[in-house]
């Protein structure tokens, strides 16, 4: 059986069901701890945790550590949440240590089949993988929220990091910031550095700060005195950064999108605590080749030029909005065509408000989604309506609303086809290009 198939059947989520965390400790301690092979920087937030993940993650591999990275989700694979050192665990690799974690659970009396989720199997099968190959240090990034979250199971963690924290999964994090904070903040741990990204809201940052105060963590704001100026370029953007005591430097971050620079700064807020920690200065090398390796499927990533191919996993209403400021920083003097696709569980009507401010001929289709969950094209195009008292073509089939984009009318401009929701929508898409 492949590993894809082998992990899909297992149950989707246990998520807040009885003591999920407490159980996959006990689990963790009966497999003799392998989370403490290493050190641990959890990330946590509800946009930009793949993004900084893989910029420190390249970081500490070009200052000569091995590092692993788990994130999620994925888009093509599930081998991709799964990674050393920018490598992608093998299918044999992964079947491997997902038989021998089934059989661990088998003689602790669980069902590996029905007892534990397919997120937290893959927790379980990630850090006897990175314990087994000697990494030095593991990006963990929470699958969702923080406190429940199966990745908030390990014994302990180097750093904490948030990210851009803004409502999504609501119907299981709560319908506020403030519930929303809370959840995520539990997963800072006493006397453990925490770094938090740029321009949260003054509620989020009050709860992070409160928790923080309660377990005697010193907590940093990324600060935007890094920055001192950013212009797209064919290979993702050029940054000029401020260094301590030292003249800027301009490096090339290999990811494009506005977004991604206030995910930068969040990385480069770590990497400085993390010299003071080790008790070296900042690198302007080791920023220069990491930063210009970075690469991360599905964040305004440029599949084709002629047309011109991007996709982007905007899903909920703070991602949309930045991948609009994204478009308009990059694409003001282009044709635009969008296609577009969400889960049902999504704030689609928010998100559809926003994608709309762009001048764009847009073109609807349905994510193909294992649970069901995906929004029917035709309930996608009735929300449309409603929002621009519009009519926009729908297709089913992604593939025909490829083919529709592609023979979209041109005019003198340039065309750029965007492809932006769901990663479900993005796999199929990236599967469409990349075959």
């Amino acid at each position: 059986m492949q590993d894809e198939e082998m992990v899909t059947q297992l149950p989707r989520m246990l998520y807040g069901e009885d003591e999920r965390v407490t159980l996959l400790r006990q689990i963790l301690k009966a497999m003799g701890q392998p989370d403490h092979a290493f050190s641990i920087i959890h990330v946590c937030g509800t946009n930009g945790k793949g993004s900084t993940s893989a910029m420190i993650a390249a970081i500490l591999q070009a200052s000569g550590y091995s590092v692993g990275l788990f994130t999620s989700p994925h888009i093509m694979a599930v081998e991709e949440s799964i990674q050393i050192n920018r490598q992608l665990i093998s299918k044999a690799q992964f079947e491997r240590l997902l038989a021998t974690v089934q059989t661990v659970l088998k003689k602790l009396g669980f069902d590996p089949t029905t007892d534990l989720s397919y997120f937290e199997t893959l927790v379980l099968v990630a850090l006897v993988y990175f314990k087994q190959q000697q990494v030095d240090y593991v990006l963990w990034e929470c699958g969702l929220g923080g406190e429940l979250d199966a990745t908030n199971a390990v014994d302990r963690v180097a750093y904490t990091l948030f990210t851009k924290i803004s409502l999504d999964h609501m119907a299981l994090l709560g319908d506020t910031i403030e519930a929303i904070a809370t959840t995520k903040s539990k997963i800072i741990r006493p006397q453990t550095p925490v770094i938090v990204a740029p321009e949260q809201t003054k509620t989020t940052l009050h709860v992070l700060q409160a928790e923080a105060g309660r377990q005697s963590a010193p907590l940093q704001i990324a600060s935007r005195d890094w920055l001192v100026t950013s212009h797209p370029t064919s290979a993702g953007q050029a940054v000029t950064i401020k260094l301590p005591e030292r003249a800027p430097l301009t490096v090339s971050l290999a990811l494009a999108g506005t977004y991604q620079l206030e995910n930068l700064l969040t990385a480069l807020t770590w990497y400085q605590q993390f010299c003071r920690d080790q008790g070296q200065v900042v690198d302007e090398a080791v920023l220069q080749r990491a930063l210009g390796q970075v690469r991360l499927p599905g964040r305004f990533e440029r599949l084709a030029t002629e047309p011109l191919v991007v996709i982007d996993g905007a899903h909920n209403p703070d991602g949309i909005q930045q991948f609009v400021r994204s478009v308009q920083e990059r694409y003001s003097d282009y044709d635009l065509t969008i296609v577009t696709g969400f889960l049902k569980d999504k704030a689609v009507a928010e998100c559809l408000q926003l994608l709309t401010q762009l001048p764009a001929n847009f073109i609807l289709t349905t994510p193909i989604n294992p649970d069901d969950r995906q929004l029917p094209v035709a309930e996608l195009g009735a929300l449309y309506t409603q929002i621009t008292g519009q009519t926009a073509p729908e297709y089913p089939a992604i593939e025909a609303a490829l083919k529709a984009a592609n023979q979209s009318v041109r005019g003198p401009k340039p065309q750029v086809i965007l492809v932006v929701g769901s990663f479900y929508l993005l796999k199929t898409v990236r599967q469409h290009f990349l075959s």
